[in-house]
């Protein structure tokens, strides 16, 4: 079989006048009503296989090594177009408006055109266009987002761009690429993603500035920090345990007592505290035993609900610099430590961080070098310097402080005067975790006046500062559908003025928090809470209370200065703002608003690395960097009250704590939100489901989150995400070759319907395009394929073939039918296959390797298998063709004798009967058993044994079949009576055996023919391995002008339903067409397997794909019984010539005597054994008288000269019984 890849790829088609439309082909409605079940079967070499529905089809289901290819479908993506090889990678696809799409990656050319990234394909025009033809961008474009309000596109990444960093746009009215108006984001600025919210630009990556720095420069009041701005958590409502019970932990609240914690008699002990809430310390002051026998000499601390221990830097007072202890921290005996105080004259401070740490001669400070929540604080002693243990006190500070409406939790630990507190107005009372307060309010005759909360946070310093309000979820109370609307006001408490007023909506089904203020203050201010709204039903709105946090950015004297704007990572753009920008003079109109976003970097850790994805009216912020929002993931709620101009309305809020690693890419699709990277778990517990239903509770580098976190069951190590919908199943497809298949939550791996692999995908409403590689199948074949005149198919047997092919079938009956080849079934058939229904079945044989069924032949109750190879069945040996009986499952006790070639292995091509005495065997060999008899040979089965039964001929035969009974047409490379023919007419009773001259006319080997009128004067199609000629009853004409480079397997007529008018008969009639099979390569169509001609032109009808190689479809199998044309009738010719036997023949046959006058030789034996009878008898009597007389005359008896041994050695019975 032929095997040419770049013949299959030379095949690739496109449609002539428009690359994107697809050019529907119509298969003719095939009149199957003569076949068993309506259906014929297509046999061969493939695994799957597919009706050719329209133009180009080939090109995805054929073994085509096409990779990287850029792909277009529309509709349900059945249908596929290739635009061309890529030269080099496409990472992202993005649709712009309805008609284009912009492709971005690092590649110079697609197919034929030379286009460089990004370009732009537009589906009107059918053309690419680079954005950037002249390659001014350098470096990596990361991003791109379509703002279809203004009709840019912008572009993010690691790049430089006309002088500018990280970002770009272009302007598809006017077709110029172009700087952003605020130059991009400084030297080595980066940006991962761009999203829009409402009419501003959101931009995230890894950036400090903006190319035109002075932008984010404010003019505002701020100080220098010069003092300590940490404030004291109250301990006074925290639990408290000890390792020994008989010590007093609660005596640590307040180190100015006279009490301690001690434990005698021991060098280690532990003590737990269980906050009321949870805190997010920035240090902690150790006060050591003033007594020398019980002071702590090493320590470790270990919070929950981190579970693990801390990381923390001191001050060395030996040095004066930071040290950094975690499991092993050292406190210092009290006389150390007031010796250094003298030595530094009190100067011990050293800033960390947004505090300072320091020591005193009473106590030592420890910084915590991660900002992490709190709940719990265990302090474990490992040692002492004494025989006992003790600590005087130990207090926990904070930057971020808090002020609770529940004023319980306000009071400090022990005699503190100024502390932060709350005052209430209406009826409140507290929650079940007693964290924050409640009201309900009636609101059926208004919004009632005298319910609120107010806030007097302790602000000691005058300075720069943040108030966050909390809120606490709806869906911990269930509450959500009476929850209202808030009005927060901020005051200046010396002067009442107002200095920030916020509505706040309680509807929020997870605790959030809003910023409330960001600015100066000089003073003390108090934060006002009352109701302003109701909520949406009902007469009673449910008022909740939780806290307010305050957190300081700058202190000390007041000086008037300008500021800036600290964005990290995250930068939020009003194009609004910028509609009359004079870069000549940015200082004198505020560009960049102080927005919340534009101040939320400042939160994060250094140098955080940022991605963006909206999903469900929230920006999600993931990456790399910490906060106190959660570490590498945590969210922006939009409110609906947006002043767009001076920034997006956003409150941040921690999604379970954030994740455990970097989030590397986000993307929403199908409402979920898809997460990269490289993490495994949340930082605070939380139940992780497997999408996949396996036992799988961690996240692996890759999540699905809608409210609830789901792993996919296995590691994914990708860094791009996209989907498609391929054969009516959604695939998400990650760029690390896995794809995700969403019906059935589970991992898709290729089948021989569908196998693809897809780097990237975009799509609009209509059309899909997408990169990699794609092979397409309607359904499994399974090396043989059953259809209907709709093309309906369905597999020959359920059984799945390996490393296989089916060359041959014969129809038994019409449940049973038989198929051979080459092949393994996987319950272990090997080469011949019985078929019945749904069952399938094999027989014993044992086959030589290599070996395979080419022909199958049935005649009655046996079936005859011709082969390529040899075998043994009931220990008798074959080679060539073997006999089974079909009506008693046996193999008959005699088989032919093997069939042997001088150049190789004999092939068995075609099979027929003759006079119901003789299988015919043509093929490619040389004799059967001792009868030489070249490419055409009889075997008699009565007798059981070869016969030639036509002189003057050797060669190959292919096919033949019967024609007026006893005229066999023959075809193949043949020669006979010194002539050479492709076809020949041979008549058994016939003495003359001239041949029509047509027949002489064909100079290339035929190896199918088709007697269209059942003459051999009539219509005639003829074959060969790559070609097809047809005979219209004067003259042969080629009709594989459309068959290019093809290789033809078999060919066969069928019927249709609808005649077709174009058909002047001249070859065929007009209801049926031409069927060839093979590796076909047509005209305009492509590569294929199965292809018809109606007369006029051949048209597609089937592709078939293999798994390892190229397909083929080596046989049309007509699911009927066909036999008639290869039984030929009774022999009557007497003067038929002389034939050759492999078993001695009679001294006086003749040359010229007819079959019909030969005495069989079972009879010649009968009569034999008649005569002997009658000649023993006779002799018997004889020597009965010779005795009577040697009595008389005493005779010397004679010796036998032949004795019983010598008579068995002579004639062996076997050769006289088996004739009778």
């Amino acid at each position: 079989m032929r095997s040419n890849i770049g013949l299959i790829l030379a095949s690739l088609i496109t449609s002539a006048h428009s690359r994107l439309s697809f050019q529907d082909v119509s298969s003719p409605q095939f009149d199957f009503s003569g076949s068993n079940n309506d259906q014929i079967a297509f046999l061969g070499d493939f695994d799957a296989s597919s009706i050719y529905s329209y133009v180009g089809e080939s090109n995805f289901t054929n073994q085509n090594t096409l990779q990287n290819q850029l792909y277009y479908s529309t509709g349900d993506n059945d249908r596929f177009i290739t635009l061309g090889q890529i030269n080099g990678s496409i990472d992202q696809i993005l649709p712009v408006h309805n008609d284009s799409f912009i492709l971005l990656g690092d590649f110079d050319g697609i197919g034929n055109q030379n286009v460089s990234s990004p370009a732009i394909f537009n589906l009107d025009s059918e053309n690419f266009t680079s954005i950037d033809p002249n390659s001014d961008i350098n470096g990596t474009i990361n991003t791109a987002f379509f703002d279809s309000d203004d009709n840019l596109i912008y572009l993010g990444g690691d790049f430089e761009f006309n002088n500018t960093h990280g970002a770009a746009f272009y302007n598809l009215t006017s077709q110029n690429l172009n700087s952003t108006v605020f130059r991009g984001f400084g030297n080595n600025g980066t940006i991962n993603s761009i999203i829009k919210v409402g009419s501003n630009i959101i931009f995230g990556g890894q950036f400090t500035n903006l190319g035109i720095p002075q932008l984010l420069t404010h003019s505002y009041n701020t100080s220098n920090t010069s003092v300590t701005t940490d404030q004291l958590v109250s301990l006074r409502y925290a639990s408290f345990s000890s390792s020994d019970d008989s010590s007093n932990p609660e005596a640590l609240v307040c180190p100015e007592s006279s009490q301690e914690w001690s434990v005698s008699g021991a060098s280690s002990a532990t003590v737990n505290i269980n906050l009321p809430y949870q805190v997010i310390p920035s240090k902690i002051r150790i006060y050591n035993s003033q007594d020398d026998d019980s002071q702590v000499s090493l320590f470790r601390l270990l919070t929950s609900p981190a579970n693990g221990i801390m990381n923390l830097t001191y001050v060395d007072p030996a040095t004066g610099d930071l040290s950094y202890c975690d499991a092993w921290c050292p406190l210092l005996n009290s006389s150390y430590l007031e010796s250094a105080s003298r030595s530094n004259d009190g100067s011990t401070a050293v800033a960390f961080a947004d505090t300072s740490i320091g020591y005193s001669s009473t106590y030592q400070e420890f910084g915590f070098i991660n900002s992490l929540d709190v709940g719990g604080l265990t302090f474990q002693v490992l040692d002492s310097f004494g025989s006992n243990i003790a600590l005087e006190g130990l207090q926990i500070y904070q930057s971020l402080y808090s002020t609770y409406a529940n004023n319980t939790l306000n009071e400090p630990s022990c005699g503190i005067s100024e502390y932060s507190r709350a005052e209430t107005r209406g009826d409140w009372s507290s929650s079940p975790n007693g964290q924050y307060i409640t009201s309900d309010v009636d609101v059926s005759s208004g919004i009632p006046d005298d319910v609120g909360v107010t806030f007097f946070p302790n602000i000691t310093y005058a300075g720069e500062y943040t108030i966050l309000m909390y809120t606490p979820g709806c869906g911990q109370d269930n509450s959500c559908s009476s929850r209202g609307v808030a009005n927060v006001t901020i005051y200046d408490d010396s002067t009442d003025e107002i200095l920030d007023s916020s509505l706040i909506y309680q509807t929020n089904e997870e605790e959030k928090y809003d910023l409330v203020y960001y600015g100066q203050l000089n003073s003390t201010v108090r934060v006002g809470m009352v109701l302003d709204q109701a909520g949406p039903s009902g007469n009673t709105v449910t008022f909740v209370a939780d806290r307010i946090s305050v957190t300081i950015f700058e202190i000390d004297d007041i000086v008037h200065r300008n500021g800036t704007i600290p964005i990290n990572g995250l930068f939020e753009y009003s194009p609004s703002n910028f509609s009359n920008f004079d870069a000549s003079n940015v200082t004198q109109r505020e560009y960049v608003g102080n927005t919340t976003i534009n101040r939320l970097g400042s939160s994060l850790s250094n140098h955080s690395d940022i991605h963006l994805a909206s999903y469900n009216n929230s920006i999600y912020v993931g990456g790399d960097f910490t906060s106190n929002y959660g570490d590498n993931l945590f969210r922006l709620d939009i409110s609906d009250s947006n002043n767009e101009t001076r920034g997006l309305n956003v409150s941040a809020h921690d999604v379970n704590g954030g994740l455990d690693g970097e989030v590397t890419n986000m993307k929403v699709i199908d409402n979920s939100l898809i997460l990269l990277g490289d993490f495994n778990n949340t930082i605070n517990a939380t139940t992780i489901s497997s999408l996949g239903n396996d036992n799988s509770n961690s996240l692996q580098e890759s999540a699905l989150y809608n409210g609830s976190w789901y792993s996919f069951g296995t590691r994914i190590n990708a860094s791009s995400v996209s989907n498609i919908t391929l054969k009516g199943n959604e695939f998400w497809l990650f760029d690390d070759d896995q794809r995700w298949i969403t019906g059935n939550d589970t991992w898709y791996n290729n089948t021989l319907e569908l196998s693809f692999n897809i780097t990237s995908s975009g799509k609009n409403n209509n059309s899909t395009f997408f990169v990699g590689s794609l092979k397409s199948s309607d359904s499994i074949g399974n090396k043989g394929t059953f259809i209907n005149g709709s093309g309906d198919q369905s597999n020959i047997t359920n059984e799945e073939f390996s490393q296989s092919v089916i060359n041959s079938g014969v129809y038994i009956n019409n449940s049973l039918s038989v198929f051979g080849g080459e092949f393994n079934t996987s319950s272990g058939i090997r080469n011949l296959v019985f078929v019945s229904g749904n069952e399938t079945s094999g027989v014993d044989i044992s086959w030589a390797s290599n070996s395979s069924v080419t022909r199958l032949f049935a005649e009655n109750d046996r079936l005859f298998v011709g082969t390529n190879g040899s075998g043994s069945v009931d220990n008798h040996n074959f080679d060539g063709v073997f006999i089974y009986n079909l009506n008693n499952n046996t193999f008959g006790s005699t088989q032919p004798d093997g069939l042997s070639s001088n150049s190789g292995s004999p092939v068995v091509n075609e099979l027929g009967f003759l006079n119901n005495t003789y299988l015919i065997v043509g093929g490619d060999f040389d004799s059967a058993g001792s009868v030489s008899c070249s490419g055409l040979c009889f075997y008699n089965i009565n007798e059981t044994n070869w016969e030639s039964l036509v002189d003057s001929f050797s060669g190959t035969v292919h096919a033949f079949r019967f024609v007026n009974d006893t005229v066999l047409i023959i075809a193949g490379d043949l020669r006979y009576d010194s002539n050479d023919l492709k076809l020949m007419s041979y008549d058994f009773n016939s003495t003359s055996h001239s041949q029509p001259d047509h027949f002489s006319q064909l100079n290339r080997t035929v190896e199918k023919f088709i007697l269209v009128d059942n003459s051999t004067d009539g219509r005639i199609i003829v074959s060969g391995s790559d070609f097809i000629q047809a005979y219209d009853g004067s003259s042969w004409r080629s009709i594989d002008n459309e068959l290019n480079n093809s290789t033809i397997r078999d060919i066969s007529l069928l019927s249709i339903s609808n005649s077709n008018d174009n058909n002047n008969g001249s070859i065929f009639d007009s209801n049926q067409v031409l069927v060839a099979s093979g590796e076909l390569n047509l005209t305009d169509y492509g590569y294929l397997n199965v292809a018809y001609f109606n007369s006029t032109n051949w048209l597609p009808y089937m592709i078939t794909t293999h798994n390892n190689s190229t397909s083929t479809v080596n046989s049309i199998f007509l699911n009927k019984d066909i036999s008639d044309l290869y039984i030929g009738g009774t022999l009557t010719n007497t003067t038929h010539p002389s034939t050759t036997s492999s078993t001695p023949s009679s001294s006086s046959s003749s040359a010229s005597s007819g079959k019909s006058h030969h005495i069989k030789r079972g009879f010649i034996v009968l009569i034999g054994l008649a005569l002997a009878v009658g000649t023993m008898t006779l002799l018997g009597l004889i020597a009965a008288f010779f005795i009577f007389k040697r009595k008389k005359h005493n005779y010397t008896p004679v010796e036998p000269r032949v004795n019983e041994t010598e008579m068995l050695d002579t004639v062996p019975p076997e050769n006289l019984f088996k004739h009778v």
